[in-house]
């Protein structure tokens, strides 16, 4: 007599193209975010110059704009990576959806709206570094002031707009993912929490661009790129690298 006994299916860990998408993208984020927080902190830069309130209006600006000029190549530079991390954060919600319900219209969205609000972010930022660059140009050559002092907050008014509208879209497909998730996959109710959580805070962070409210945007960029972000691609990257095998008999 045979008796044949059914094994439970086991799983493997593989580390795919979706996980290498996934850890380059943490990556790219804590190297941005860390760099950008040393530089706000006048690690990296030169403190910015004090002009008392003895100095004319247009000399104190001429002075400042001066000094920013100093500070825009680690700008290029942090920047740069920061936007190598959002195309991976685009890549690797295409993976996502995928992963979780190729033919569920949320995921769909999700994978959607993550790979707008990136393209978008991407966007402002290029403007932005070209603007300052623009401006950077303007401040040390025979240009007035006070024309490039409003030229330079249109493109920072320009940039904060395009980061809003990001931040909104990357919230909202992280919202879509983690609703699917919960649907589709019970053992993703851990993954689809900590999804939500993130979400939240990248729809504050979206809220603080609409409000000008300039010291906790830098202070949820840093806490999302340094932490939040990273987290979630590796996690999201852990579970796209499990593959079932097919199950043994004997």
């Amino acid at each position: 007599m045979e008796t044949q006994m059914i094994e439970k299916p086991q799983v493997k860990r593989t580390t795919g193209t979706a996980g290498v998408v996934a850890y380059a993208g943490a990556a790219a984020f804590v190297i941005a975010a860390a760099w950008f927080w040393l530089a706000t902190k006048r690690v990296t830069v030169a403190p910015a110059p004090r002009v008392g309130p003895s100095v004319p209006l247009e000399q104190g600006m001429r002075i400042y704009y001066r000094w920013q000029v100093t500070t825009l190549t680690q700008e290029r530079f942090y920047t740069s990576i920061a936007i190598a991390g959002f195309l991976c954060l685009a890549v690797a919600a295409v993976f996502l959806r995928d992963l979780l319900a190729r033919d569920r219209a949320l995921a769909r969205i999700g994978s959607f709206t993550i790979g707008a609000g990136a393209l978008l972010w991407i966007t402002g930022s290029v403007a932005q570094l070209g603007g300052h660059h623009a401006v950077g140009l303007m401040a040390t050559h025979t240009n007035p002031i006070q024309t490039t002092n409003s030229i330079a907050f249109t493109i920072d008014m320009i940039a904060a707009a395009f980061a809003l509208a990001a931040f909104v879209l990357i919230g909202a497909g992280m919202l879509a993912f983690a609703v699917t998730a919960a649907r589709e996959h019970a053992g993703y109710r851990a993954w689809a929490g900590y999804t939500i959580a993130v979400a939240l805070t990248l729809l504050v962070l979206a809220w603080s661009y609409a409000a000008g409210n300039g010291s906790l945007s830098d202070l949820l960029l840093i806490a999302d790129g340094l932490l939040l972000l990273p987290l979630w691609l590796i996690w999201t990257g852990h579970i796209g690298g499990i593959e079932p095998e097919s199950p043994s008999a004997a």
